[in-house]
């Protein structure tokens, strides 16, 4: 049986979510639930859940933070994200933080059940199989050059790749992928210089018209459709700091793997450039070395959670890419000027 822990702000929704799930014949325990992300970590290292399904506002410690905090702890777990219409926008953090799956509110138990029981598949298989392996690297850069056509050639790369892992696609994969297309494709066009404000509103719109996508005809459509837009809103003539789309990506990719053992030849290769003209370029732009960026980094996801988790010294060390506790207090004591210890005793929850 696998241990499922619920989280929710509302009593109803949670009592809805319990209701659903009890009454299906999965594989399933539900071991608890939660009123706010604070109260779901200290229940996650209590319990250790398999599986999270989480909404992504709530008050405090929201769900965005929450799932930050228990994917750099407990990589394996699977978080299903819940997420209203009129908050999609919080999905590109969702994004980062690595949730594995997410759902648009109202849920429909239908929805519900099949997206846990793709879950549950990832977690007997040891795997993501409801979203194979995909490199959306070409089609970002097809975007920011504002190339349609390429752009909506890769697009239908992706969908056969999806089709060829999933013969038959069920409607909660479709929305998964959609809405991690959708994300990817926005963050795309912002960083290529699109205004935020009007990216934003055609995201809500967007994430509407998905109660229509129910196979992969619909998906492409959809898709085109997106990518039409998001190009729209770049504009032919805006001039765009291609540095400083360079020096992004290399961010975005330690934002990602900051728990890892990274360096500067892997970001260097990530982003398709010498490790001396990232170094170079990056200094130029941000002032400071990628190697200091990568500390702070992790320092600061360190320091979320020793103020809000109740995982040891050794785990945060860990699970923030630094190779032993004692170095992790050294690096913390010289940027802080005082120990872990010391900061969570300051920051007590």
């Amino acid at each position: 049986m696998y241990k499922v822990l619920l989280v929710d702000d509302e009593e109803l929704e949670r009592k809805i979510l319990w209701l659903t799930l009890q009454n299906s014949d999965l594989p399933i325990t539900i071991l608890g639930e939660a009123g706010n992300g604070r109260e779901a970590l200290e229940k996650v290292h209590l319990t250790r859940p398999d599986l999270i399904i989480m909404d992504i506002k709530m008050p405090g410690i929201d769900g965005i933070e929450a799932t930050r905090q228990i994917k750099a702890l407990y990589p394996a777990t699977e978080v299903i994200i819940l997420t209203a219409y009129g908050k999609f926008s919080y999905s590109q953090q969702a994004i980062k933080a690595q949730a594995t799956d997410y759902l648009l509110k109202p849920i429909q138990p239908p929805q519900l059940i099949e997206a846990v029981k793709l879950a549950l598949g990832r977690l007997s298989h040891k795997k993501f199989q409801s979203c194979p392996a995909m490199d959306f690297t070409i089609l970002e850069e097809q975007l920011k050059t504002r190339n349609l056509k390429e752009s909506k050639r890769q697009l239908t790369l992706l969908l056969e790749l999806l089709a060829t892992s999933n013969p038959i696609p069920l409607a909660p994969l479709l929305n998964s992928f959609a809405l991690r297309i959708m994300v990817i494709v926005t963050q795309a066009v912002l960083s290529a210089g699109a205004d935020p404000a009007k990216v934003t509103s055609f995201e809500d719109d967007l994430a509407q018209d998905l109660c229509h996508v129910s196979s992969l005809e619909d998906l492409k459509s959809w898709g085109e459709t997106m990518l039409e837009k998001c190009i729209g809103l770049l504009g032919l003539n805006q001039q765009f700091d291609q540095g400083q789309l360079l020096v992004r990506k290399a961010m975005d990719y330690v934002e990602l793997n900051f728990a890892n053992n990274i360096s500067l030849n892997m970001v260097a290769a990530y982003v398709h450039v010498s490790p001396a003209y990232l170094s170079r370029i990056f200094n130029k732009k941000t002032g400071g070395s990628l190697t200091d960026y990568l500390a702070q980094v992790r320092l600061k996801k360190a320091k979320q959670q020793l103020r809000l988790s109740t995982a040891t010294i050794d785990q945060i060390a860990a699970a923030n890419g630094f190779n032993s506790s004692s170095y992790f207090s050294t690096i913390f004591k010289k940027n802080e000027g005082i120990t872990p210890s010391e900061y969570r005793a300051n920051h007590t929850i």
